[in-house]
């Protein structure tokens, strides 16, 4: 048989499903078995098409045989072998989950409008303005990247952050568009005359989080909201000071970061939250 790394090397990239395999053959022992029966062994819930295609792989590394009419597999391994390397197989699955699940941050930065005394302190890179991943570029990847729906919440917006949006929205595949909005009665013109027509194009969904607590409940009766955050799925996210405004895109400098992985997730929470509380409009 090959070596352990050659085992772990051929269970990819399910190394958690051969480790539950590897289980249930050393619970079934000595024999030949259907690949049905063997993922029933293994306690697994996996399709016994995908089992196939991983145990193809351990066959590879002389760990289980084939039958000739390619529907039962053997092994000549002891119990505790196949254990020993199920739990090695165990370890690998935790290792690629905390590498894809692992956060990853980068800064996303708006240069104030050219010329700027900043941007002579900081080095220029084709498409990256201070050397650094614009906003824009940032948000674009967000929007383009979700599947099942995209969230912007920013406390202020004017015509110009409505466009940004808009393009926003329109070039994201995502089923489900949501805006945040603080105080909405400020955009009611916008929302149902100046900008209405796209948004109901898009069926982008309006939120306010502008809330009134009963009087001498708490010191400012107002619960809002001052974060900037821009959500595609629970997969990325940006946070950070931009507003949909024409400052946010080139006017002053702005700073936040993007975030994948279970930064975003974590995100994602707090905007489910926001929406839970916030009004519909």
């Amino acid at each position: 048989m090959t070596s352990d790394s050659d085992v772990v090397r051929c269970a990819s990239p399910w190394p958690g499903m051969a480790a539950q395999l590897l289980e249930g053959l050393a619970q079934l022992g000595a024999g030949t078995w259907d690949t049905e029966r063997l993922c029933s062994a293994a306690g697994s819930s996996v399709a016994p098409g995908n089992a196939a295609q991983v145990l193809c792989g351990l066959e590879i590394t002389g760990i289980c045989a084939r039958s000739e009419d390619g529907e039962r597999w053997s092994t000549e391994l002891s119990r505790t072998e196949l254990l020993r390397l199920a739990t090695l197989l165990r370890g690998a699955e935790q290792f690629r989950r905390l590498r894809q699940d692992a956060p990853q941050l980068e800064l996303v930065v708006t240069m104030p409008m050219a010329p700027s005394f900043l941007a002579g302190e900081l080095p220029e890179r084709p498409g990256r303005p201070g050397g650094y991943l614009s906003t824009g570029a940032a948000l674009q990847r967000i929007a383009q990247a979700a599947q099942q729906r995209v969230v912007a919440m920013t406390p202020f917006i004017d015509s110009f952050g409505f466009g940004w949006l808009r393009t926003l929205f329109e070039a994201s595949p995502a089923a489900q568009k949501i805006l945040i909005l603080r105080d909405v009665g400020r955009y009611t013109v916008d929302l149902s005359v100046h900008q209405g027509e796209w948004l109901r194009a898009q069926g982008v969904d309006v939120w306010d989080y502008h809330l009134t607590h009963p009087a001498g409940v708490r010191t400012l009766p107002l619960e809002t909201f001052h974060a900037k955050i821009v959500l595609g799925d629970e997969r990325f996210a940006y946070v950070g000071s931009a507003n949909f405004l024409g400052s946010g895109d080139g006017t002053s400098l702005e700073a936040g970061v993007l975030l994948d992985g279970s930064a975003a997730l974590q995100v994602a929470h707090l905007v489910d939250a926001i929406l839970r509380v916030a009004r519909r409009l």
